[in-house]
């Protein structure tokens, strides 16, 4: 699934992880000369009053409780050589005042008066470049509300340090490496499905998981997504436990035991391709609740070059033997789980798109800001505005104008029913959230801003999804076909 439900509260998230190891990632504070380097709020030294976020999961969370000028968050970094630094923070302000930001370092500073952004996180940079000296050093973010208003009311994700010549390539890059979404846009609407180790059949006991892809049911499925009218399905392969269904010596050479010797993935994109139905896949690259795997990937290593080496072991082997049949990847905690990690982005998304170049790649950010531009869509979990504060436009070409997403294609990842996953043992589906009218409501404000939706339907074991859901999508299919 998308890492959570937002309405559900990060408590529950914590919750969900109560009695795991206390263990996480730290950074070693070294700066990437050659990329970005992201220093997390949630590792550095905080004043009094900051409130962090949930500890134990395998994310990196906000921290809120900034309300005060006296307050700071500091890090100690060991810069490679003296040198210019670009400097963004990440920051969300939801009382709506415009904060004097302030970075310093080697008794030098850079600021700036931002203004947030209507919706939600705001990334900016500070005026001019930070002067670091060779060596270890403190860097220290403070805020105070602009023209001197009484108080404020923030969350500071992180800051972000680069040098100028490195942002204007990675950005360079970003845009070369952009593919064209204009078929998503065609399509309508996709559907999703969480079809993981976790998912349970529609009666009685779930079947291990490779006899469960032995015996899943590839043109029920594909049937159904032709009924709903969808023009695209993102098949969940990974999620809380790290599988895959197919064979793939990548993950055995990491974890053995976890893949299939069917090859579902290429029996799906074959059936849905007969149908005019494109392939995406949502891999993630790793959960807490999955012990054997956060071990033999090197997780919560400092040094990265294990757990990126093995994703992008396994995103290559994937593309390159699908090539154009996967239409694209979707990846999961692209901000609480990649990012605090200081990733090569332009390193992974050239991997995930090994096999076809046009294949269309996001990270997705949860309800946080945009990682990288380097991707070419936002998945848009739960985003149930079409026009997300104004930042997609009716009538536009579907891309942000601004914000931390500027210039990505929009998507909305929406839940149809009840859950992400059918994860409960003899439990049925719940009903859909929408009427087929007021699915083509939805579709038709969703058309105007050429935001494309995806549909998250819950999958049994079987390979089926509810067959009250799928009619009440095929009813709204065909009343959209009629110009009703």
């Amino acid at each position: 699934m998308a890492c959570g439900c937002w309405v559900a509260g990060l408590a529950l998230l914590a919750a969900a992880c109560a009695g795991l190891a206390e263990q996480g990632f730290v950074p070693d504070g070294r700066l990437n000369r050659d990329d970005v380097t992201n220093l997390m709020a949630a590792d550095a030294r905080l004043s009094d009053g900051f409130r962090r976020g949930p500890a134990g999961t395998h994310g990196k969370f906000p921290v809120d409780g900034w309300t005060r000028a006296d307050q700071a968050l500091t890090w100690e970094i060991d810069a490679p050589r003296a040198d210019g630094y670009a400097v963004n923070v990440l920051f969300h302000c939801p009382s709506g005042h415009a904060l004097d930001l302030t970075v310093a370092a080697a008794g030098r500073q850079v600021t700036l008066s931002a203004q947030p952004t209507r919706h939600g996180w705001t990334r900016e940079r500070l005026e001019g470049v930070l002067r670091l000296s060779r060596g270890r050093q403190t860097v220290t973010l403070q805020a105070r509300p602009h023209g001197g208003a009484a108080a404020f009311e923030a969350s500071v994700f992180s800051v972000e340090l680069v040098r100028p010549s490195v942002a204007q390539r990675l950005h360079r890059a970003a845009l070369r490496m952009r593919s064209d979404t204009t078929w998503m846009q065609k399509t309508g609407y996709g559907l999703m499905c969480h079809w993981t180790s976790q998912t349970c059949p529609r009666n009685g006991s779930p079947k291990p998981y490779a006899d469960a892809v032995r015996d899943f049911d590839v043109e029920g499925l594909a049937r159904q997504v032709q009924e709903t009218g969808a023009g695209f399905l993102v098949l969940t392969t990974s999620h809380a436990e790290q599988y895959f269904p197919a064979p793939l010596q990548a993950l055995d050479r990491i974890l053995p035991g976890r893949t299939a010797s069917r090859d579902l993935v290429s029996d799906l994109a074959a059936a849905l391709g007969r149908r005019g139905i494109k392939l995406m896949l949502y891999y993630h690259i790793g959960a807490s609740s999955d012990a054997a795997w956060m071990r033999a990937s090197g997780f919560w290593e400092t040094d990265t070059s294990r757990i990126f080496g093995g994703w992008k072991s396994i995103v290559q082997e994937v593309g390159r033997r699908y090539g154009r049949a996967l239409a694209g990847w979707w990846f999961d905690d692209g901000v609480i789980n990649y990012y605090y990690r200081s990733p090569r982005w332009e390193e992974l998304t050239r991997a995930a798109k090994a096999g076809f170049p046009g294949r269309v790649v996001a990270y997705n950010p949860w309800l946080w800001p945009s990682p990288t531009e380097i991707q070419d869509y936002c998945c848009g979990e739960l985003f149930e505005d079409p026009s997300v504060g104004g930042l997609v436009p009716a009538g536009g070409d579907g891309r942000y104008i601004g914000g931390t997403y500027q210039g990505l294609q929009a998507c909305a990842t929406l839940i149809a029913e009840g859950d992400w996953v059918h994860s409960r043992q003899d439990a049925p589906v719940g009903p859909p959230r929408w009427t087929a009218g007021g699915l083509v409501d939805l579709l038709g404000r969703f058309e105007a801003h050429r935001n494309v939706p995806i549909f998250n339907l819950e999958i049994t074991q079987e390979g089926a999804f509810s067959p009250e859901t799928v009619a009440v999508f095929r009813q709204a299919h065909a009343k959209r076909g009629n110009g009703q």
